[in-house]
This record gives structure tokens, C-alpha cells and sequence, in this order.
């Protein structure tokens, strides 16, 4: 587990979204907007291949694999699903966040549907 790797990348993609917020309400140039963007998907790739990648040395570190990545899983769907609710009182719901629920909890589905088939 390359957890330096990991922390870099996580802070890499939370700064680089924050960025895209705005916060000092300054408009950014384009060339400044598609490095971020570039960015963002190169740290995303780097996180996604230290995720892909990780191996257990023991059943403990598996089980803290596994319960992170439960855990990651309720976090974002219950912030989506706050996120839509909100929107559903204000009459405007973003359909990429129901697109987002929706892709994470049909592939929850259809992954323990494909496994327990497999085995």
C-alpha cells in the first residue's frame, strides 16, 4: 500500500474540485481552467491505479479494504441522496446526481449479483 502515493493524490483531487468552486469568486482564464481540468483527471487516474492496485498482505489489512471501501460507498451514496433531496425542494434536481446514485448503487447490485454467480 503506497500511502504517501494515496494521500498526495486525495489532496490533489479535493484541492483541484475546490478550485472549481470558485471560492474567491474570480473567473478563470481558459488555460488556467483545462490545466485544472487535466489536473484533476491525471490525479483521478493516479488514485484510481493505487486503489486498483492494492494488495493485502493479511485477512486484517483485508478486512480494513473492504470496510473502507463499505464505508466510502455509504458516505457518497448518503451525500447524493441528501444532495437530491435538497434539490427536490427547491424544484431543481441535478440529473447528474441522480445519474451518479443511480451508476453506484446498480453496480453495488449487479457486482454481488455477478460474484455470487461466479462462485
Amino acid at each position: 500500500m503506497n500511502t504517501l502515493a494515496e494521500i498526495i493524490s486525495t489532496i490533489a483531487i479535493v484541492a483541484i474540485v475546490i478550485l472549481f468552486l470558485n471560492p474567491t469568486g474570480l473567473t478563470m482564464p481558459e488555460s488556467t481552467l483545462s490545466m485544472l481540468i487535466l489536473g484533476l483527471i491525471v490525479a483521478f487516474l493516479a488514485f484510481a491505479a493505487l486503489i486498483w492496485k492494492e494488495k493485502s498482505a493479511d485477512e486484517r489489512e483485508q478486512l480494513h479494504v473492504f470496510q473502507s471501501g463499505r464505508i466510502s460507498f455509504l458516505i457518497g451514496t448518503s451525500i447524493l441522496v441528501i444532495a437530491i433531496v435538497s434539490q427536490v425542494f427547491t424544484h431543481e434536481v441535478d440529473p447528474w446526481l441522480v445519474i451518479a446514485l443511480s451508476v453506484m448503487v446498480l453496480s453495488k447490485l449487479l457486482t454481488r449479483v455477478y460474484s455470487r454467480f461466479k462462485m
